[in-house]
């Protein structure tokens, strides 16, 4: 079920959107995802972006229906978040799609943005975008304990097939938000220069204003 203060957080953040795909019985790990979308939206607006909902054709909708589970770009009408903005290539926002790494594997992206030139191009070809075109990736995680090791593992596993290993002083295109703690965590996915969000929740403005801030320098 669904957190009694994410849903609402989503609801405010999407208040365009005529209908959610979420209500108060969808898994919070799921409601999780839209509200991490949410803070990425929050940092384009503030970077001069502007945005909107589309379907799954990349026409402009007012009803958000969310994947809530691992899908395809080019396939099902789900919701995505266009942004554009002056000068620059159109972006679009998604949640729960497929990428193609390195290696034959796809892994699942929890937010994925990408050009929307990419997104037409898989749309038109029914392929999915592969790790090259990522211009931002974060993996949401949603969890009643602090976060384990193998959480860690499996995100610096995704972003070494995934060339979204980065170094100093380059800006991380990848990080790993989470409503919990994770120490040990946070030490192994920053050494392949994956970023840490941690206790990003509705109540924690501090936290959301730190991730928010991350955001803004990806884009």
């Amino acid at each position: 079920m669904a957190s009694s203060s994410l849903l609402p957080a989503v609801q405010a953040a999407l208040s365009s959107a005529a209908t959610l795909g979420y209500n108060s019985a969808s898994a919070a790990h799921d409601v999780y995802e839209g509200y991490v979308l949410t803070l990425l939206v929050q940092a384009a607006v503030a970077q001069g972006w502007s945005w909107s909902l589309r379907d799954g054709s990349n026409a402009p909708t007012t009803k958000a229906v969310f994947r809530l589970g691992p899908g395809r770009l080019p396939s099902g009408n789900f919701t995505h978040v266009h942004l554009s903005q002056a000068g620059k290539a159109s972006l679009e926002a998604h949640i729960g799609v497929k990428v193609a790494g390195k290696s034959p594997v796809v892994h699942e992206f929890d937010l994925l943005v990408v050009p929307e030139v990419v997104a037409d191009h898989c749309r038109k070809t029914n392929t999915d975008p592969t790790h090259t075109n990522t211009v931002v990736h974060a993996e949401a995680k949603y969890y009643g304990g602090n976060l384990s090791l193998p959480i860690g593992r499996a995100v610096v596993g995704l972003a070494v097939d995934c060339g979204l290993v980065t170094s100093a002083p380059f800006i991380a295109r990848s990080v790993l938000v989470t409503n919990q703690n994770g120490a040990t965590v946070e030490k192994l996915i920053q050494h392949y220069g994956v970023s840490f969000r941690f206790l990003i929740t509705p109540s924690n403005p501090t936290g959301e204003y730190h991730l928010v801030q991350l955001f803004r320098a990806m884009l």
